[in-house]
């Protein structure tokens, strides 16, 4: 996501100027684009979970150089309008993923499975428990699922599970990805990215319902006693 800080530049261009060069990646308002399937779509996202994400590339809590050499001397005034900004942004869902693996309906049943119920014999919660029944997120710092390129899905969890990508301890997603089998993760990302959606739709607005674990940055995730 490249961002001008050279402040005469900066002020002689609005927040969305500024930005401009982020859409080679993550569309020309952070809806995601076709082709780039390991950079996801920001538009609509929670605004502490994008600022949060942007503090996590700048501080070392995840590691990809493209985003680290760009974020690593802005500050955290800058990061929350970016933030902001892709936050206010209409979510564009992209369509189904065509491209995602096609499941046996074993595998169907067993992706639908986990993300709807989980696997208490494995201690994993349903996705849907802290993402919401229609994955859409909640706010203020749970994105939403829907959208997503499998080949994302699966890199992201694969971060986790490898000690790649970190979030803010205690750091629920890895712990959970680590109870996660390749193919299982196969088969969720595959599911999740293959569900269409009449309509796009922001996160749920907080306290629409008490996530199961206490993640992260609070109050990003506030979760049940």
């Amino acid at each position: 996501m490249l961002v001008f800080a050279i402040d005469g530049f900066a002020q002689a261009l609005d927040l969305h100027d500024r930005l401009a060069a982020c859409a080679a990646c993550h569309g020309e308002h952070g809806e995601g684009k076709r082709g780039a399937e390991y950079y996801p779509h920001l538009a609509g996202k929670p605004a502490g979970y994008l600022f949060d994400q942007l503090q996590g590339f700048r501080d070392g809590r995840r590691v990809y150089p493209q985003m680290v050499s760009l974020v690593q001397y802005l500050d955290d005034a800058y990061m929350r309008d970016i933030a902001d900004y892709y936050a206010a942004q209409a979510p564009r869902l992209r369509a189904a993923d065509n491209a995602a693996p096609s499941l046996s309906a074993v595998m169907q049943e067993r992706a639908e499975q986990l993300v709807r119920h989980g696997d208490a014999a494995a201690g994993v919660p349903a996705c849907s428990a802290c993402h919401g029944t229609d994955l859409t997120g909640l706010e203020p710092g749970i994105p939403a699922l829907v959208g997503l390129p499998a080949d994302y899905i699966v890199a992201q969890l694969g971060g986790w599970q490898n000690g790649v990508r970190h979030s803010t301890a205690p750091d629920c997603m890895a712990n959970i990805a680590g109870k996660l089998t390749s193919e299982n993760i196969i088969a969720v990302a595959a599911w999740l990215s293959q569900q269409s959606f009449a309509d796009a739709r922001h996160p749920a607005a907080a306290g629409t319902f008490v996530p199961p674990l206490a993640c992260g940055k609070l109050p990003f995730a506030q979760a049940a006693p």
